[in-house]
């Protein structure tokens, strides 16, 4: 009577499910991938292409110097707290200060300082 061999089987960790090969295990249950896409003025990260380019297509204008900063731009939240940017003026009050920094950072998930 001849032997016969076993045969190895592979299960996934996560599912528990059997797979003849080790390779199928290993790609079961891989963690899923998600796409993103972030906007080039401010960062922020968003679910859908058409949104990050979006984001910050809406300019604010410095009423001092009359630059145009992107609407998720620090700047622009610079401008509509404390009514110019860092460009013309460098100097703001500590108030607006931690207010144009919250605010940036409750937008965009950066903690980006106004005087770094």
């Amino acid at each position: 009577m001849q032997k016969l061999n076993a045969t190895p089987l592979w299960q996934c960790g996560e599912c528990r499910e059997i797979h003849d090969d080790e390779d199928g295990a290993r790609e079961c249950c891989m963690p899923s991938i998600y796409e993103l896409w972030r906007c080039p003025e401010c960062k922020k990260v968003h679910d859908e292409e058409h949104e990050a380019h979006a984001c910050c297509e809406q300019l604010v204008r410095c009423p001092n110097c009359q630059r145009d900063h992107g609407a998720g731009n620090l700047m622009a939240f610079a401008v509509r707290i404390a009514g110019h940017c860092s460009e013309c003026n460098p100097f703001f009050s500590v108030e607006h200060t931690l207010q144009i920094e919250d605010q940036y950072a409750d937008f965009s998930g950066d903690c980006r300082r106004l005087n770094s």
